[in-house]
């Protein structure tokens, strides 16, 4: 009964990708065309195939209300031009349409959730998925408490003047307590995105987002 599940858990996350990469073209193609400069085909060709790396570093001044701030090296014309119609169409949908807003927050979730490199322009265009007030917070305590940990255990091997073995010993439990904090963080944010995705779906009119 398992494999019937996935499959179907797999074909709504495929069915969610569509959508939101259909609606996020059919806006950057929309702000083109009312730009008076419509895409080229070089530009389209690249919007359908983006890179699976962003040549684009970002500084979102670490707060999520502040739009990231590119810094192109090297510049790369089309992508800028494809990252500026998306913030420009995001812009104009906030000023004339307010509820699409959650439109792009879904196809920034959906993108981000299945690693697809469509999430680098949505970050940029600052369609960044909601994080919970507490996510700060928590990477700070656990941060806190890794680094108390560390300068715990340095303190008492260097009073207690431990063998190398002890020290190999606590190295080897404090890279895997490491490797553990690191894959749920990652199932922390994978379940942020999918709680990100079901609020936009009940939040949000647009008909292109399938329930």
């Amino acid at each position: 009964m398992i494999w019937p599940c996935l499959v179907g858990v797999e074909m709504n996350q495929t069915a969610d990708l569509e959508a939101a990469l259909s609606f996020v073209i059919e806006r950057i193609e929309a702000e083109a065309t009312r730009s008076s400069e419509p895409l080229t085909d070089e530009q389209r060709f690249l919007l359908y195939h983006l890179p699976n790396e962003s040549e684009i570093s970002f500084d979102d001044g670490g707060s999520p209300e502040v739009p990231a701030q590119p810094n192109f090296v090297p510049r790369d014309i089309k992508y800028e031009r494809l990252c500026t119609l998306a913030r420009a169409g995001r812009f104009r949908d906030m000023q004339f349409n307010p509820a699409s807003v959650l439109s792009w927050e879904f196809a920034a979730a959906v993108s981000k959730l299945s690693r697809h490199p469509m999430s680098w322009l949505l970050h940029w265009a600052g369609a960044k998925p909601r994080r919970p007030w507490w996510d700060r917070w928590l990477l700070f305590v656990t941060g806190f408490l890794v680094v108390l940990l560390f300068l715990a255990v340095i303190v008492l091997g260097l009073t207690e003047n431990w063998a190398p073995l002890l020290w190999a010993g606590f190295a080897a439990v404090y890279s895997a307590i490491l490797a553990l904090l690191y894959a749920a963080s990652r199932r922390i944010e994978e379940w942020q995105q999918k709680q990100n995705i079901q609020r936009c779906r009940r939040g949000s009119p647009s008909t292109f987002i399938a329930s």
